[in-house]
């Protein structure tokens, strides 16, 4: 009887201890879920008041005004502005590689080759 007793009381106490992780558990989920509802009404009522604000003004959309519209408008543009400075920069640099000429290939003015070779023999006598 005494180790029965014994057994029982030792599973209680497995017991005591898993209940109370649930029952620390449970009430951090209660909180949460508290929390949630919260900002679930704070967000309808923002809603709310969006829509109401929509149909009070002469907007004849039916979306929603957004408050960082302009700075996102101003920042899209700078981003377009920025692209076409880039891409017009990388065609001018290509267009530069394009035209450069091939260094060994002396031609043009200036350039005479037979007295290249006189001076290089002359040189060579001497």
């Amino acid at each position: 009887m005494l180790e029965a007793f014994q057994e029982t009381h030792e599973e209680v106490n497995r017991l005591v201890l898993s209940h109370n992780r649930v029952k620390g558990l449970n009430n951090w989920l209660e909180k949460r879920v508290k929390a949630l509802e919260e900002e679930l009404e704070k967000s309808k009522s923002d809603f709310e008041n969006l829509k109401t604000h929509c149909k009070n003004s002469s907007c004849k959309c039916d979306t929603l005004i957004c408050e960082n519209c302009e700075n996102l408008e101003k920042e899209v543009h700078y981003l377009v502005s920025t692209m076409d400075k880039l891409s017009k920069g990388k065609s001018n640099f290509e267009n530069v590689l394009a035209s450069q000429n091939y260094v060994f290939g002396r031609a043009g003015l200036g350039f005479n080759p037979q007295n290249k070779q006189n001076n290089f023999s002359k040189n060579f006598s001497k």
